[in-house]
């Protein structure tokens, strides 16, 4: 957007102006801080005569959900695995005491063979 207003050699205030949003909204839209409204991308992409697009306006919106998804794939995969870990670590400790069980009885063996 900001190539699109020097290569019109538009002012921040006329083209705030025509879409009908205050210069601070402006400001804040070409510094990255704010992002448009579906709305207000399609007002922009008509306006610039498809120089900026809706798609390109709203881009970061797709990737910020796609990384939300992706994150919360991730989260999920881990709790699984957290889960399947705790699951093995039971079965680690179970698997103990019964060798320490079959222990005890093989000495308890040997003592009365032994007799």
């Amino acid at each position: 957007m900001k190539d699109f207003l020097f290569r019109k050699n538009l002012t921040v205030k006329k083209f705030a102006g025509d879409l009908g949003i205050s210069p601070s909204y402006l400001y804040q839209l070409l510094r990255g801080e704010r992002k448009p409204s579906l709305q207000l991308a399609h007002k922009i992409e008509k306006y610039t005569k498809g120089e900026v697009t809706v798609k390109k306006l709203l881009d970061h919106i797709l990737h910020k959900k796609n990384n939300f998804y992706k994150e919360l794939d991730i989260q999920q995969e881990l709790e699984v695995h957290e889960r399947r870990l705790l699951e093995l670590e039971a079965f680690d400790e179970s698997l103990k005491k019964r060798y320490e069980s079959l222990e005890r009885r093989l000495l308890r063996l040997e003592k009365e063979r032994e007799l």
